[in-house]
């Protein structure tokens, strides 16, 4: 139950709430921890429910990072993409490693996707117009450099 004093739903733990948060999606527990205090909990409480969740195998960072990788490599996005979005989420990123294997596998994925043949690219406007669009998707100049070659890294 939540403590005294603060404006946390009547009726209802943090444990509870947490719960009902990670049904809907994933989180890591630095994101999963500031929705709890915004909802008005205690941080006794809250933090009483994420070493619960935490033992109970519901709430791991490290799994969570991974999950989040692998989705997000299959839907198009780079590896720095990845990583800022999980600093932004409280997450550390040092617990994701994504292999180059598995970047260029994705950045082929989504030039296929996008119908864009890398080295038919003869237009230095259009080639520079692609490799900008890859690099805001946070795929490295080196993944870019392996499959557009040299010129990969420029812009």
């Amino acid at each position: 139950m939540a403590e005294k004093g603060t404006d946390a739903p009547p009726g209802r733990s943090a444990r509870e709430a947490a719960e009902r948060i990670l049904a809907r999606r994933d989180h890591g527990s630095a994101e999963l921890r500031r929705k709890l205090l915004a909802r008005g909990f205690a941080p006794g409480a809250v933090e009483e429910a994420l070493r619960g969740l935490a033992g109970r195998g519901l709430l791991d960072d490290g799994a969570y990072a991974a999950r989040f990788a692998r989705e997000s490599l299959a839907r198009g996005r780079g590896p720095l993409w990845i990583q800022s979005k999980l600093r932004a989420r409280g997450v550390a990123p040092a617990a994701l490693s994504v292999s180059p294997d598995d970047e260029e596998e994705s950045l082929r994925v989504l030039l296929a996707r996008r119908r864009i043949v890398p080295h038919a690219l003869t237009d230095p406007r259009g080639r520079a117009k692609i490799l900008r669009f890859l690099k805001g998707r946070g795929y490295s100049g080196a993944a870019l450099a392996r499959l557009f070659g040299p010129a990969g890294e420029e812009s």
